[in-house]
């Protein structure tokens, strides 16, 4: 079963709710506390707060590189992947399993420099998105083509709930973002439920727990 996201917002919108959740980030790296806290673990286990850092950095950033090598002409070989089946797919991909050691080996060029290159990339992502067409495609995972108004519904997550896992690790107040930005995350995140234990299993989940079957339904990660 595959269960589209809805839209929530207009391609504009779901471009422009990437740069300010990018923004809030960089912002937030840019902190002292972040600084002083570097090299301690993060509230991601096996990660310090660097390398947590480092890969919201790295995930935010991916939706340049995928337009890089996406051609502005590309045609889709098959279904287009939507936020939900992205994730399917990513967690299931062997990159998956070295992010932590990927992230680590990025924070070791040390705070000043993560803080900097989030701040080049949130004015670099407001540039670039904004040049792109609306049925703009870039291709993931292997070359599977989503619209790059999915893509950046699916950075909402790697971006926003990163940005929660950073306040949490250095004890500081989350940044305040477009509540539209949270409601994409939950509607990608409730459809990941749907498609792994179906309409039902999610309904008894949200309101009849004591009829809930099977493994649990959230977290969905």
């Amino acid at each position: 079963m595959s269960n589209p996201v809805s839209p929530i917002v207009d391609s504009a919108g779901a471009r422009a709710l990437v740069v300010e959740a990018v923004e809030a980030a960089a912002g937030f790296i840019g902190q002292e506390a972040v600084a002083e806290r570097w090299d301690q673990p993060s509230a991601l286990e096996g990660m310090t707060v660097g390398a947590l850092a480092a890969h919201l950095v790295r995930a935010a950033g991916s939706t340049i590189a995928y337009l890089d090598r996406t051609p502005r002409d590309a045609k889709p070989d098959g279904e287009l992947l939507t936020p939900v089946t992205y994730f399917h797919a990513a967690i299931d991909s062997p990159i998956h399993e070295q992010i932590k050691d990927v992230s680590a080996a990025e924070a070791s060029v040390g705070h000043a420099e993560i803080a900097a290159k989030a701040q080049q990339l949130a004015v670099d992502l407001e540039v670039r998105l904004g040049q792109e067409p609306s049925d703009r495609l870039v291709a993931a995972l292997g070359g599977r083509h989503l619209t790059l108004d999915d893509f950046c519904r699916t950075r909402m997550i790697e971006v926003l709930l990163h940005l929660d896992d950073l306040a949490a690790s250095v004890d500081e107040p989350r940044p305040e973002t477009d509540p539209a930005g949270p409601a994409i995350v939950i509607d990608i995140c409730i459809g990941i439920a749907r498609n792994l234990h179906g309409e039902w299993g999610v309904l008894h989940a949200l309101s009849r727990a004591e009829r809930a079957t099977g493994p649990a339904v959230f977290p969905v990660f």
